[in-house]
C-alpha cells in the first residue's frame, strides 16, 4: 500500500476514535434528533397567555399527551391542544440539553416536523398559528403576572420573534398541504439566524411552541424535532 493511503487511513481511524470516545463538551458541532415515534425523549409541555384563575382557565381545555396522530399516519407524537378563547394562547414543549461547552455561544438550526387539522377546521375562521423555537440558558416557565400565566422569557408576540425565540413560520400559510399532512418548518426556511448561549454548567433549554390568534381549538402533533448546534 502506498504511504499516502496509509497516512489517510491512519487519520480516519484517529477521527473515528475521537467521535466515539470524545467528551460532548469538546465537540464544536452537535446534532439532536428526536423522532417521537420512538419515544417522548424527555420533552414536557407548558401553556401561557391564559387566566391563572382555575374557573376561567379550565374553559381553555388545555391538553398534553404522548399519543398516536389522529389520522392515517402511523406515527406517535407529542400532542398539545387548547381552546384559544382570548386569541393569544401559547402552547409549548421544552427539554434541557446538557454537556455543552459552558458560557458559549451556539448557532442553532431548528427543524420541526409536525401535523395538525388546522387547514381543514380553521382556515375559514381566519387568523394565524405561528411556530416558534428557542434555546435559553435558564428553564423557560409559565409564571403568574397580573392574574394571567405568561412566559418568563421573551418569546415575541404572534408573528414577531422575541429575544429568546425565533418565528419559523405560519402553520396556516398557503402551500402547507392538506389536513394532517406532515410539514416541516425551520429557521433556515425563515432566513433567521439564531444564537443561544449556554450557562456556566454547559446547559441549554430547547423550547418549541405555537403562538396562535386563531379563534377556537388549536391542536398540533409534533412528530420529530431535529436541532443542529455549532459553536459560533
Amino acid at each position: 500500500m502506498k504511504p499516502g493511503k496509509i497516512l489517510f487511513l491512519f487519520l480516519i481511524l484517529i477521527i473515528a476514535g475521537c467521535a466515539d470516545d470524545g467528551d460532548p463538551s469538546e465537540l464544536s458541532i452537535l446534532t439532536i434528533d428526536h423522532d417521537f415515534n420512538e419515544g417522548q425523549h424527555g420533552w414536557v409541555a407548558g401553556f401561557a397567555e391564559f387566566p391563572a384563575n382555575h374557573e376561567d382557565s379550565s374553559a381553555f381545555e388545555l391538553k398534553f399527551e404522548y399519543t398516536q396522530v389522529e389520522s392515517k399516519l402511523s406515527k406517535r407524537s407529542v400532542m398539545l391542544s387548547g381552546k384559544n378563547l382570548n386569541q393569544d394562547l401559547f402552547m409549548y414543549i421544552k427539554r434541557k440539553v446538557e454537556n455543552l461547552k459552558p458560557d458559549t455561544d451556539y448557532t442553532i438550526t431548528f427543524n420541526v416536523e409536525l401535523t395538525s387539522d388546522l387547514l381543514s377546521v380553521q382556515t375559514d375562521k381566519g387568523g394565524s398559528v405561528f411556530l416558534k423555537a428557542g434555546a435559553i440558558h435558564a428553564e423557560p416557565k409559565s409564571v403568574i403576572e397580573g392574574g394571567n400565566y405568561i412566559m418568563n422569557i421573551d418569546k415575541g408576540n404572534q408573528e414577531s420573534s422575541g429575544e429568546d425565540m425565533v418565528t419559523l413560520g405560519n402553520l396556516l400559510e398557503d402551500g402547507t398541504g392538506t389536513a394532517y399532512a406532515l410539514i416541516t418548518r425551520s429557521n433556515t426556511m425563515a432566513n433567521s439566524r439564531y444564537v443561544g448561549r449556554t450557562n456556566s454548567k454547559g446547559e441549554l433549554w430547547l423550547i418549541i411552541g405555537t403562538d396562535s390568534n386563531v379563534s377556537g381549538t388549536t391542536k398540533v402533533f409534533y412528530t420529530r424535532i431535529k436541532v443542529l448546534l455549532s459553536v459560533s
